[in-house]
């Protein structure tokens, strides 16, 4: 006896078990399935449905009927759907009902003959933004019986491109020309950073517009909220600082619920700045952000457009973003506009382009910092006419790639990075003839050919480029005497560098005249610095990276600089 009692628990358990399958809840309850589709000319469609209870069923609409219409334990229904005369999609609903009240639903859709496209929401809202650019997107569930296409416009009709279709054409599998198929669509949507909202029409349209023409339009009227105004106040900085932390999504979240003026990695205008004191900064900018630094990133996208809010900021620093060799950022044109910008670093984000508006900054720009990105040759807008008053340029570890040999670069469809070659390109030259440049760093990149030596030979004589500066009566006067007298007259490149770095590279050839008896060749630390280039490297044809004439010591450069030897000449002294 006891068996059969435990027996019936199990059973009983069973019955009021709780599943759920394609969306339907079973307490003692179970329907096959929950959407039932027909086509237009009718016909009998079978639901089996399981049940520890009474139930019944009834229809909303009359053009179907079911057999039977109650039972109990496992009951094979038939469905009997009227054939349709209309054009479009028409739909029905099943009602279940069991003794115990609960109610459980079946969708019967029907196809017409004619070709339709049917949304199932005609009118969508999205927000101005969101932290990860893995969320931007929608989704528009379709119910069509025609193959089709996505074209998106403004309220005047012309294309808009803040929205863009994950396929641009969508062929349901239409295996009968008269049954609709289910098909989801997904959008991709940038940010809006404007303080007004923005409206877009996405319209649904057959691939054959003649051949198919539809009974009515099908089109989503979709809307994205305006960006949060950010007020031009203290208040706004720390706001914008908060949205610049999310869009980010840094690896190491700050602490921001005490005062803005206790943040890491933050610093403030204060009143006793020289630069508020000498009017060159204003004093509505004391309290507001004077210099922030972003430091591991997680994002697949330009820096965050709130940044432009940071009204009076001097130095921005963000580095180091995740996966950055995958990455092809193109920089946008948040931080054009920033008036006192002067320091600048974007490095290890993944970037390979600067806007063309880029050149606003150049008026103030005093540092640009590129390093570790993905850049495959120096922009060409960094020019001394853009950037007068820049002073530092660093460009170094720009390799998407670590590569030996460049006669392999050409299987990496993405590019490895920094890589052009001197003996036909005017990169290198441009920088090299940049005379206010005070630092320039080019190390570990993917730079080939010889270095340029800035003359021509003429009827065996070396003659200096016509384009090129040289050395003057007054230039030594201006060092302070007789030094670097032997100069005069030789090609003047770069005479206010105080740091050149071009190691680790791939070039080959001579080190050129200008180089070796450069004034400031020695602190530059030539050895580890220029000399080096890529270990067992091999440039593009195949030959191995060095400079053929490396010096062995620098006797030869105190002969001809005899002011430097007690400068730069280290004497042992013996007691």
């Amino acid at each position: 006896m006891k068996r059969f009692s435990i027996f019936f628990a199990i059973v009983a358990a069973l019955f009021v078990s709780c599943d759920q399958e394609n969306g339907i809840e079973a307490l003692g309850f179970e329907i096959e399935k929950n959407t039932i589709y027909a086509d237009p000319e009718g016909g009998v469609e079978s639901l089996f449905v399981t049940s520890g209870v009474e139930w019944f069923v009834s229809s909303n609409r009359p053009w179907i009927s079911i057999s039977p219409a109650n039972g109990v334990g496992s009951t094979k229904c038939s469905i009997l759907v009227d054939s349709t005369l209309q054009n479009g999609l028409r739909d029905a609903k099943l009602t279940f009902q069991t003794v115990e009240g609960d109610q459980y639903f079946v969708m019967v859709e029907q196809g017409g003959y004619g070709k339709f496209i049917n949304l199932k929401d005609t009118a969508m809202t999205i927000a101005s933004a969101t932290n990860s650019v893995a969320d931007r997107y929608f989704e528009v569930e379709v119910r069509t019986n025609v193959n089709f296409k996505v074209s998106i416009v403004d309220s005047l009709n012309n294309p808009i491109e803040w929205i863009t279709p994950k396929q641009a054409e969508v062929r349901p599998n239409l295996d009968r020309p008269s049954r609709p198929r289910t098909a989801k669509v997904r959008f991709d949507w940038k940010i809006n950073s404007d303080t007004t909202g923005r409206v877009a029409f996405v319209n649904f349209l057959p691939l054959n517009e003649d051949a198919d023409r539809l009974e009515k339009s099908a089109m989503l009227t979709l809307t994205q909220e305006a960006a949060p105004v950010i007020p031009d106040s203290r208040l706004g900085d720390s706001l914008a600082i908060v949205t610049i932390i999310n869009r980010l999504q840094l690896l190491s979240p700050w602490e921001v619920s005490e005062n803005m003026q206790y943040w890491n990695n933050i610093t403030l205008w204060e009143s006793t700045d020289k630069e508020i004191l000498s009017g060159e900064v204003p004093r509505e900018a004391v309290g507001r952000v004077r210099s922030a630094n972003f430091m591991m990133c997680y994002t697949k996208e330009s820096i965050p457009q709130e940044l432009r809010y940071l009204k009076y900021i001097e130095t921005l620093n963000i580095y180091s973003n995740v996966n950055t060799m995958l990455l092809s950022i193109e920089l946008g044109s948040e931080i054009c506009d920033l008036e006192y910008l002067k320091h600048l670093q974007i490095g290890a984000f993944g970037l390979v382009s600067l806007p063309d508006d880029f050149v606003k900054l150049g008026d103030k720009l005093e540092s640009l910092d590129l390093s570790s990105n993905n850049f495959e040759s120096i922009p060409a807008i960094l020019t001394k006419e853009n950037f007068p008053k820049l002073k530092k340029l660093d460009f170094i570890d720009c390799r998407r790639w670590s590569l030996s040999n460049l006669s392999k670069k050409d299987t990496y469809e993405d590019g490895i990075g920094l890589h052009f070659n001197v003996n036909n390109s005017d990169v290198l030259r441009r920088l090299l003839l940049w005379d206010t440049l005070e630092e320039l760093r080019l190390s570990n990149n993917y730079i080939e050919g010889e270095l340029p030596t800035f003359t021509t030979i003429v009827d065996g004589d070396t003659i200096p480029d016509a384009d090129v500066p040289l050395w003057t009566e007054e230039d030594v006067t201006a060092w302070g005497g007789d030094t670097i007298r032997n100069l005069v007259g030789m090609p003047k490149i770069m005479p206010n560098m105080k740091r050149l770095t071009l190691n680790l590279n791939f070039f080959t050839g001579n080190l050129p005249h200008w180089m070796l008896y450069h004034p400031h060749l020695l602190d530059w630390f030539p050895e580890s610095l220029i000399y080096m280039q890529k270990e067992n490297g091999l440039n593009s044809e195949g030959d191995l990276v060095k400079f053929d004439n490396e010096p062995t010591n620098y006797e030869y450069y105190y002969n001809f600089f005899p002011g430097y030897r007690k400068k730069y000449e280290i004497v042992e002294e013996f007691e």
